[in-house]
């Protein structure tokens, strides 16, 4: 029996480091499982974190791209008057605040799809009117007469043919133009259009204004 304990001391000594290696790195395999989950933890942490400042950010910015405008709705609609319109909206939309429009309004000359701005006036003629009775900021597209001044910043496409030589097309470009680089600082900057020219401008330099 001593014999077999003696046999049993000697094996124990001789495996010993070799038990204390593999205890060793049993160790290291576990620390370095959970040092690696613990990082994969921060990681998921600090990319939720980002994710979740980018949509404040994305948030604030649409909310700033989303301002509103006070716009006054006048002539054939049901309810006129002023009413708080997100920016960006168009005539339709300021339209459809004040109810809609009476069965008189003459709807061909209103360009539903322009862009409201800020203190704008959107006016919608009767049927036979012939001239807007506001002129300052109007988004009326009412036939205009020989005297008539056309302001580049609010005229409509239907405006801006009655002017010589302006067609759809270029009543297009000129919108285009418009709501590309903002307002027009001069009637001479109409001439940034494409297609009008000096000769052209001169045609035109007394029937429009900013």
């Amino acid at each position: 029996m001593s014999d077999m304990l003696e046999i049993v001391k000697e094996k124990y000594y001789e495996y010993k480091i070799w038990i204390f290696i593999i205890l060793l790195i049993l160790a290291a395999i576990i620390y370095c499982a959970y040092s690696h989950q613990t990082k994969e933890v921060q990681q998921t942490s600090l990319s939720s974190s980002i994710s979740s400042t980018s949509g404040v950010k994305k948030s604030e910015s649409s909310h700033e791209n989303r301002s509103i405008v006070m716009v006054d709705v006048k002539g054939a609609v049901k309810n006129p008057g002023v009413y708080k319109i997100t920016s960006f909206a168009r005539v339709q939309t300021a339209i459809a605040q004040a109810g809609g429009t009476l069965e008189e309004a003459d709807m061909q000359q209103v360009n539903l799809a322009q862009k409201l701005t800020d203190g704008q006036i959107v006016y919608v003629p009767m049927r036979g009117e012939t001239s807007s009775p506001v002129n300052n900021g109007s988004t009326s597209a009412m036939s205009t007469t020989d005297n008539e001044v056309i302001n580049l910043n609010t005229a409509t496409v239907v405006e801006l043919q009655k002017l010589d030589g302006i067609g759809v097309k270029k009543a297009e470009q000129i919108i285009a133009y418009r709501e590309e680089h903002g307002e027009f600082k001069s009637i001479e900057e109409i001439k940034q259009v494409s297609g009008i020219g000096e000769k052209r401008f001169e045609a035109l330099k007394d029937k429009v204004t900013v």
